[in-house]
């Protein structure tokens, strides 16, 4: 699945097509959650389809992450928190998106190419930890998202996350990319920075629509 800076970026390009003045800090914060499980001592393989609310069972995905958004909103009055839900839901969705877009393109051409399974599965972290460096280095956004991160109320999150592990995986993403040692340092072939651009835009503008329905038509 995408990244956290991709993550971002989409809600980044979110924030700009919805005229956002001043994003939440908790809407970034939602965006980067769901992954938070990879804190978690004794982690399971349930652990992540948990958090994702099972994108691979039957039935409409996106129809059921609906119900999950009223239900969740509806839990606490605060702005806060209703940022924080559209980034969680927003980074699902992210991720659901990517999977039935680009995904498979990768799979597909590196498999036309020769290469095993195993091969395509570290080339597909070593490009897609490359296009989240660059987007780390070269978007002017970066300081700016950090520096609201950086002091952000988090949240226990339904019995999926505690705010302790959500706020531990913000602070994991901060350190990664300061560390010169983690960055592949190739030339993505398939996740290039047009391709990356290109699924962002798409992605913020589509969720802006999925979003509007939701809120106007809770039921």
């Amino acid at each position: 699945m995408p990244l956290p800076m991709v993550h971002l970026s989409v809600a980044v390009a979110y924030a700009e097509i919805q005229g956002m003045k001043d994003p939440m800090g908790t809407f970034y914060l939602g965006n980067l959650a769901p992954d938070a499980m990879h804190m978690r001592e004794g982690i399971t393989k349930e652990d992540k389809p948990r958090t994702h609310f099972f994108p691979s069972e039957p039935g409409d995905y996106l129809s059921r992450l609906k119900k999950r958004y009223h239900i969740l909103i509806n839990q606490r009055e605060e702005r806060d928190w209703t940022w924080f839900v559209r980034g969680y839901m927003m980074h699902l969705m992210t991720d659901d998106l990517w999977f039935r877009e680009l995904y498979p393109a990768f799979v597909e051409q590196n498999q036309n190419l020769g290469r095993t399974n195993d091969e395509i599965r570290t080339l597909y972290y070593r490009e897609t930890d490359q296009a989240d460096f660059d987007i780390y280095n070269g978007k002017p956004w970066r300081t700016e998202v950090w520096d609201v991160l950086k002091d952000v109320r988090s949240y226990d999150f339904s019995d999926l996350l505690t705010s302790s592990e959500i706020l531990r995986w913000r602070d994991r993403t901060f350190s990664f990319f300061t560390d010169p040692q983690k960055e592949p340092k190739i030339t993505p072939h398939f996740f290039t920075d047009e391709v990356i651009s290109s699924f962002v835009d798409r992605a913020a503008n589509q969720l802006g629509v999925i979003f509007e329905e939701w809120d106007s038509h809770p039921n």
